[in-house]
């Protein structure tokens, strides 16, 4: 058998249903055929494609297969790739690359493949022969799930995949274990006169998820979401939930200051920006650590750090804490801004996202909202394992990866802004032409509302001098209808209340008009 023949029996053997891509000439070998065994997920941008991937690794857990076209499919897709490793997203990345027999005299299309993908992937690999392609993807899909997670990229030469190659040797490779060392954190918890939790994607398990409610209910500790934090890990509901933390270091660094000991649990130790003088925990707070990552656990602002896996360190501390005689806090109730009776410039965020948030609290969100992230967070109840944010800062991602969340058979929903949802408007050809149940809310600020709040930080009195952070009016209800979707643009509260009370499955696409005044991002 062929490599190409080879690579679709491993797909079948691992159970991989799905190929996210865009097709060029140098993937038509390896796609003669493939449907047979994967469905083909058309992206009609690779930035779009890697984020679906993204959202469909998250959701569902596994390994998700992305394949991309030659040097100029890759550098699209770079912005993704980048944000793919930051969230901690399991992807192996297949790039095609010219024919060997005349690479030498630079053809079109051709490039230097891994020096493009290195910077942002956790590792990437050229296959010089048709007999290593087997191996080389058991490594790639290896490599992307052992902790941190992350994309791993495979560069493939199109002439390559009519070469034989052996069977698959399809292989078991056990993660990390319990962190060792976690007696002594035992004991710092339980002696902590004023305890907090710091939760990250990382803590985002079903397990972990159990086992921090129960650590936190047992020794009284608030919990926080860790900064711009891509998972919620811990129910925002619950009366320890203290809300996200800024990630600028003063602000973390006061918002922190009133407790002894600080337990961050699959998170960096501090995520930053934008930048703030002095450190992000006081002298006087004590940091314990728990990671996967090596690099991060090295750049620790922290006194411990605990190396390994995060869901069985917070399952083993919140087994072996002794429970202290504490009273939870009365229960939360959900925050409602009152409904406006006056709209002039546009409907209030805070007012707006709050109807959003309970009308979706039932999907799998993803959060692109920007400015008004934290407003959104702040109003969304969630129990946790239902809602992703892209931890890189770059934009065009929460549409995609909404659409990949729906491919793992989760109704999805992303909350994005204007300027976020023009990086990626394709996403609405592959929502109507799969019939993904995504609903799209395009917040309507007229421009990147964030960046003028941070220009009126840094100079005030003179934002209006810094140009490009205005929109001019776009109909979102009429690009959505230009690819075959359904959509309502509401600017009233009536019309707002009415449409999310009707909202049924996707694809859908609601615009809501806001006011853009400028709104503090953290």
């Amino acid at each position: 058998m062929n490599a190409r023949q080879r690579l679709h029996a491993w797909l079948r053997e691992r159970g991989i249903p799905y190929v996210f891509g865009n097709p060029g000439s140098t993937e038509i070998p390896f796609l003669l055929g493939l449907e047979a065994v994967a469905r083909y997920i058309l992206g009609l941008h690779e930035g779009v494609v890697v984020a679906m991937a993204d959202g469909y690794a998250q959701a569902s857990g596994q390994v998700a297969f992305v394949n991309l076209h030659a040097a100029p499919g890759l550098g699209n897709a770079i912005g993704a790739i980048h944000t793919a490793r930051k969230n901690r997203a399991p992807l192996l990345i297949t790039v095609g690359q010219q024919d060997r027999r005349h690479l030498f005299w630079e053809p079109l299309l051709s490039g230097p493949l891994l020096e493009m993908a290195r910077p942002v992937t956790k590792a990437a690999l050229a296959v010089e022969q048709g007999k290593d392609l087997p191996e080389a993807l058991e490594w790639a899909f290896h490599l992307a799930l052992t902790p941190p997670r992350g994309p791993v990229v495979l560069v493939v030469p199109m002439d390559l995949w009519e070469e034989e190659a052996p069977p698959p040797r399809v292989k078991t490779v056990y993660s990390p274990g319990l962190p060792q060392g976690l007696e002594g954190a035992v004991q710092t918890l339980v002696s902590a006169r004023r305890l907090a939790l710091v939760l990250g994607g990382g803590a985002d398990t079903p397990l972990a998820r159990r086992a921090s409610l129960q650590l936190a209910e047992a020794l009284g500790a608030h919990v926080f979401s860790a900064p711009i934090s891509p998972r919620q890990a811990f129910p925002t509901f619950h009366p320890l939930y203290q809300g996200v933390l800024p990630p600028m270091a003063s602000r973390i660094r006061e918002r922190l200051a009133s407790y002894d000991v600080v337990l961050v649990a699959g998170a960096p130790c501090f995520l930053r920006y934008p930048y703030t003088p002095g450190p992000s925990i006081s002298q006087e707070t004590q940091v314990l650590l728990i990671t996967e990552d090596p690099e991060e656990a090295a750049r620790a602002e922290a006194h411990r750090v605990y190396l390994g896996d995060v869901t069985l360190a917070i399952t083993y501390l919140a087994e072996k804490v002794a429970s202290k005689d504490v009273s939870l806090p009365r229960k939360a109730t959900r925050p409602v801004p009152p409904r406006p009776t006056r709209v002039a410039k546009g409907l209030p965020p805070s007012y707006a996202l709050s109807r959003v948030a309970e009308a979706l609290c039932s999907r799998f969100i993803v959060d692109e909202a920007t400015s008004l992230s934290g407003v959104f967070r702040g109003t969304l109840w969630t129990e946790g394992g239902g809602y992703l944010h892209a931890a890189s800062g770059g934009l065009g991602y929460g549409p995609a990866a909404a659409l990949g969340a729906a491919l793992a058979g989760k109704p999805a929903a992303a909350v994005v802004g204007d300027g976020s949802f023009l990086f990626a408007p394709q996403v609405l050809y592959t929502a109507r032409a799969y019939g993904l149940d995504v609903v799209f809310v395009v917040l309507n600020n007229k421009g990147y509302s964030i960046l003028k709040g941070f220009a009126e930080s840094l100079y005030p009195g003179q934002a209006d001098q810094v140009p490009g952070l205005s929109l001019e009016e776009v109909d979102f209800t009429t690009l959505a209808q230009g690819f075959g979707i359904p959509g309502a643009r509401v600017a009233t509260p009536e019309a707002l209340e009415d449409t999310l009370s009707a909202l049924g499955s996707g694809p859908f696409l609601l615009e809501i008009v806001l006011d853009p005044s400028p709104t503090q991002a953290f």
